[in-house]
């Protein structure tokens, strides 16, 4: 129906009897014109569509003035009801159209739409298949069928409600991915390869076909199918930009570095550039050794999204990978700038600034590393050798105790906290502790051993 109604709008916006127009002339005249309902609907859906909402019911009001016991208007009105949340109006106004007019699916899909709202989805279910009895084209009511299921985590019902929608029409891609949620769900990855081999039966062209057979692929670990897919993908439209970045991201992840870079930068000039790109080609660069162009694409990334945290974390590991720590702990700093609340800036600044000896710094930092959510076995250890460096021996068992909440097992912990009790002279503590470690602190690594080597003639 609404379909109907913008092309009814089109053909008669051509001219200045257009319903809309005339309409708007009469508002402004205060003069009452004569609609047909059918012109009614126009100009009630066209405000609709357009979010004037305030002149879709002016016109809905003026039309049920003139055609009081027309079935489409009152629907417009349960309509705008329901979108003014006034449901229990809109109900009462459900059940009279279902009186005059019970075969009607729209009844259904109205009352359903009401207690979908409400959280009352089993309801909706049972409305909508009461639609379904009455409907000539069952269409719409499979996609809500479908949308109800998956709210209630029924993906099998889900699944076979969108595939009946998807095999009348293979082109209603909000469907497909719908529908390829459900299967990967369901893990059901060879029904999904079945389904777009189906449409592709229908259109050997359909580039997003094409896509979409590459990802189930690739969930198959069948890659060079997917890398096939991909190139297909790509014959059947020249310019589609998601493509050749699914194959440049497969080609990159099997080592055909090169020519990932090639589709990645054919992405580029496709579309406008964009942080993630740069970083994957500045990624491939780097990992050929071409270290140049590496940081420049890093750079490129940063300056096309500052806020974009993979392109700040790739140059920092960039540097780190280079033994540069200074300058990984330079950008390091520049990214915590713009963004102090990303965990993994936090934690690089934390293991940087213990790898240079700046031990106060590095406190803080994995303090807040810490705070925001990170709870490794190797923050927690940092934290605590940076106290142990700084000579900060209550706090240091303190937090090793913390730390051994989450790592109940680990015996570094607790040689460390003996050392730390041994440092401010509790021997009860400390002993205690070592008992914990006697019979396996050979096993502890010398880094560790080294931390408090006069413990060690007490464990042997």
């Amino acid at each position: 129906m609404e379909l109907i109604h913008q092309c009814m709008f089109r053909e008669f916006s051509q001219n200045s009897d257009a319903p809309v127009t005339r309409f708007e002339q009469m508002l402004k005249t205060n003069q009452v014109y004569f609609f047909d309902a059918l012109e009614f609907e126009t100009i009630i859906q066209f405000y609709i569509d357009t979010g004037e909402i305030n002149l879709a019911k002016k016109a809905l009001q003026m039309g049920i003035n003139q055609h009081p016991f027309h079935i489409d208007l009152l629907l417009l009105k349960s309509e705008l009801l329901i979108f003014d949340d006034a449901n229990k109006e809109a109900l009462q106004l459900l059940d009279t159209i279902e009186e005059l007019e019970p075969s009607n699916q729209e009844i259904y899909i109205q009352k359903a739409t009401i207690f979908s709202k409400g959280k009352n989805n089993q309801a909706a279910i049972e409305l909508l298949f009461k639609g379904l009895e009455q409907a000539d084209d069952p269409h719409e009511i499979w996609s809500l069928l479908a949308m109800e299921y998956m709210v209630i985590g029924n993906y099998t019902e889900a699944k076979n409600y969108f595939r009946l929608c998807i095999e009348e029409d293979p082109e209603d891609y909000q469907i497909l991915y719908n529908l390829l949620f459900c299967l990967d769900y369901l893990k059901e990855n060879s029904e999904a390869l079945d389904v777009l081999n189906q449409i592709l039966e229908t259109n050997p062209y359909n580039e997003i076909a094409w896509l979409e057979s590459g990802k189930q692929y690739l969930i198959l670990n069948k890659k060079e199918e997917a890398l096939s897919a991909f190139d297909f993908a790509i014959i059947s439209e020249d310019t589609f930009t998601g493509a050749y970045i699914e194959k440049a991201k497969l080609l990159e992840d099997i080592g055909r570095k090169n020519e990932a870079i090639e589709n990645y930068e054919i992405a580029t000039r496709l579309e406008d550039s964009s942080a993630y790109l740069n970083i994957r080609i500045a990624s491939c660069h780097a990992h050929l050794g071409n270290d140049q162009l590496a940081l420049q694409y890093f750079k490129k990334g940063i300056n096309e999204d500052p806020s974009y945290e993979k392109a700040w974390t790739g140059v920092i590991d960039f540097y780190i990978s280079k033994q540069n720590s200074s300058k990984a702990l330079y950008y390091c700093e520049k990214a915590l700038q713009i963004n102090e609340n990303y965990v993994s800036y936090w934690k690089r600044s934390a293991l940087l600034n213990k790898d240079l000896g700046k031990y106060q710094e590095a406190e803080i930092a994995f303090q807040s590393t810490i705070e925001l959510g990170n709870y490794e076995l190797l923050v927690w250890t940092g934290w605590l050798d940076t106290l142990i460096f700084l000579n900060e021996w209550d706090k240091g068992q303190t937090i090793a105790q913390q730390a051994k909440e989450f790592y109940p097992e680990e015996q570094s912990l607790d040689f460390k906290i003996a050392g730390c009790y041994h440092k401010m002279g509790k021997t009860i503590e400390m002993e205690y502790y070592l008992q914990n470690v006697k019979s396996k602190y050979t096993s502890l690594p010398k880094e560790v051993l080294d931390l408090f080597p006069q413990l060690i003639q007490l464990l042997q």
